[in-house]
């Protein structure tokens, strides 16, 4: 990734030449602008056709894989019946996005000539673990002790992963690796840095978050817990923002993401006794 200092080494000074010292006080220096604060080398138009891949064509082609299983493999069954089974909804997600990681790992190199952990800086801390630890620990003991000030709602729209074991373990995999990969690969490694060049540190943070959160909204149906996520995308942005690695960002947010889920393996002895995660 190209470096955006604002200084070239410098040669030999002309000793013609007057010093700044000596030029006159009316004279007023023309204005350097800073550098700015991330300088991606993909543009927000990059940005813009990754997010489309990764987030809207799998909902355009979502209805399609359900009609084709339902086809295939449940005919008695209802179109929303099947579109409910973990399978159908984890699997074709899985599948595309394997696919569009393996495109932009060639297309990265192709077109920026650098590997894309190099163009998106998911470049794993060498030191700082502990703090990230504590900062994923600390983020999940706030943030659940503002969920009980929040009218959260009753039923949460993964409660079909509980049913049988191998859809919790489905679950569980995508909450601890899946999903803080995919997002955090978008959100910090894209599009954050776009954002942070235009708008510097602050403005990038917050309209992150705020589109981390505006994506689970159809999700969750209500402000709440989309509240509770634009709160974590504040924290994992800050996180990725001030130590330049989005995989510091990914190991928090796999943390936040996984002790609820590596509680409720232990709650249920492996998930043999789901009914225990009921009560």
């Amino acid at each position: 990734m190209s470096s955006n200092s604002g200084w070239s080494g410098p040669g030999l000074e002309d000793l013609s030449k007057p010093l700044a010292s000596d030029a006159p006080s009316n004279v007023i220096s023309p204005k350097v602008n800073p550098p700015p604060a991330e300088n991606p080398p993909f543009s927000g138009v990059d940005v813009l056709q990754v997010g489309l891949l990764i987030f809207v064509v799998p909902i355009i082609l979502a209805p399609f894989v359900v009609v084709l299983v339902q086809k295939l493999l449940y005919p008695h069954l209802s179109f929303a019946a099947v579109a409910l089974k973990p399978w159908v909804l984890l699997g074709p997600q899985f599948l595309w996005f394997a696919v569009v990681a393996l495109f932009l790992i060639d297309y990265t190199k192709a077109r920026f000539h650098q590997t894309l952990w190099q163009a998106v800086l998911w470049n794993w801390p060498k030191r700082g673990w502990p703090a990230l630890v504590g900062i994923g620990v600390a983020t999940l003991l706030v943030l659940q002790g503002l969920e009980h000030l929040l009218p959260l709602p009753a039923k949460s729209p993964f409660d079909q992963f509980f049913n049988r074991p191998l859809d919790a373990y489905a679950f569980a995999f995508l909450a601890i690796a899946f999903a803080p990969f995919m997002e955090e690969l978008f959100f910090r490694g894209f599009l954050y840095p776009v954002l942070a060049r235009r708008l510097g540190v602050a403005g990038g943070v917050l309209l992150t978050a705020s589109t981390f959160a505006f994506i689970h909204v159809f999700e969750y149906k209500a402000w709440a817990p989309v509240l509770i996520i634009f709160l974590v995308g504040v924290v994992l942005t800050l996180v990725r923002a001030k130590m330049k690695s989005v995989g510091a960002s990914f190991i928090v947010h796999s943390i936040y993401n996984g002790i609820p889920v590596i509680a409720a393996i232990i709650a249920s002895h492996g998930f043999k006794h789901l009914e225990k995660l009921a009560k």
